[in-house]
């Protein structure tokens, strides 16, 4: 089992990619492979809905096919002025239903305020849905994101730590179930 994981966020020290290491941590753990398509080093153009799609760069060919390739997926953003990061949004630009539907999603969301992420994780539902994917009922969300982890990348808060490693099993249990019972391929 094939899960691609993206967190939108191009940061250095971003908590988004310390919060997709948690949930990839606990889904490889339940026994499926994880890659992190990492948009800091493989860097997409902006979307801009060219009919010749072999005229965008490498990356863009490799993203679609991993993201075809996959058989579920692990999306996280940052909440920037109560929405999904642009760079998650273009990425998500380059993929339609062709790549997404039928397949499970598991979502999660960081923010520098003690609200959280709500209104990114319902943008990143819609997205999903309108691809015709599977998010998963459950999308956690990091508050105050800039001073929820410890040194060695996990949650000071135990809630939310657990929260996370449960999306990731949750997201490889629901990959098999949706196998064992649904034919979408």
């Amino acid at each position: 089992m094939k899960i691609v994981a993206i967190a939108g966020s191009l940061s250095q020290e971003s908590t988004t990619h310390k919060t997709v290491a948690i949930i990839a941590r606990a889904a490889n753990e339940a026994g499926a492979e994880v890659e992190v398509f990492d948009l800091r080093k493989y860097p997409l153009p902006i979307y801009d809905g060219r009919a010749d799609e072999s005229t965008y760069p490498e990356t863009v060919r490799l993203f679609k096919e991993k993201m075809m390739e996959a058989d579920g997926f692990i999306f996280a953003s940052p909440e920037y002025h109560g929405s999904i990061s642009g760079v998650l949004k273009n990425a998500l630009d380059f993929i339609g239903a062709r790549e997404l539907e039928g397949k499970v999603v598991a979502l999660a969301g960081t923010a520098g305020g003690a609200l959280g992420a709500t209104n990114t994780l319902n943008t990143m539902n819609i997205i999903c849905r309108t691809l015709h994917a599977w998010p998963l009922p459950s999308m956690p969300s990091v508050p105050q994101s800039y001073m929820a982890f410890k040194p060695d990348g996990t949650l000071k808060d135990e809630k939310i730590q657990k929260r996370l490693e449960d999306l990731g099993k949750n997201l490889v249990n629901t990959i098999r179930l949706f196998h064992s019972q649904v034919s979408y391929k």
